[in-house]
């Protein structure tokens, strides 16, 4: 399969690319999207990109080959799409639980946490069956564990956060793009084309 390159460097280290990062449910690839039409910069989805270049979903990768070898596509994934220019990316809902991962968000973009609660979580993925992580008897238990542990890394990796609760994509997005961090990047990537 043909895997995604890179666009260019990163001119001057500047970064040009806005990271999504949240549990899975918290309306990454959609508010991603609506945002990098808003802006006109690329958009990726790191899942489907991985499945696309697996030729699998990411639920037959984690039952045929494991978790950590989805975790390591994921990574190498990120170093690739780490000089983009002019991209968001919406993240998986592990990647950026991995010290590398950690690092190489907060080198090469701006990272936006979107927060959600288990009600939410739950709400959102009710009858998906293709998120391995949430196989359990006891979903709402699950995801409310996965929050535990992953809502202080979350907060820990995130250059701003936003509550995606009861927002549409579009006012979620409105009130992303008046934050003073997204209003530089964006102004600068826009100087550097």
């Amino acid at each position: 399969m043909k895997k995604i390159s890179v666009t260019g460097e990163k001119a001057d280290g500047m970064k040009q690319v806005i990271y999504m990062i949240g549990m899975m449910g918290a309306g990454k690839t959609t508010v991603g999207r609506t945002l990098a039409q808003r802006i006109g910069w690329d958009f990726i989805d790191m899942d489907r990109e991985i499945e696309r270049e697996q030729g699998k979903r990411i639920s037959e990768i984690f039952s045929s080959e494991g978790e950590p070898a989805f975790r390591a596509m994921e990574t190498d994934l990120l170093k690739r799409l780490a000089g983009r220019r002019r991209t968001v990316i919406a993240t998986g809902g592990g990647a950026a639980l991995s010290p590398e991962n950690q690092r190489l968000l907060a080198q090469s973009g701006l990272v936006i946490y979107l927060r959600v609660s288990p009600d939410d979580v739950l709400a959102r993925t009710q009858g998906d069956a293709t998120r391995p992580n949430l196989m359990a008897d006891d979903k709402r238990a699950r995801i409310e564990s996965l929050l535990e542990i992953r809502s202080p890394i979350y907060c820990a990796t995130a250059d701003i956060s936003f509550r995606s609760s009861g927002a549409s994509s579009g006012s979620l997005v409105a009130k992303i793009l008046k934050h003073p961090k997204l209003k530089k990047l964006i102004e600068d990537a826009d100087k550097n084309l």
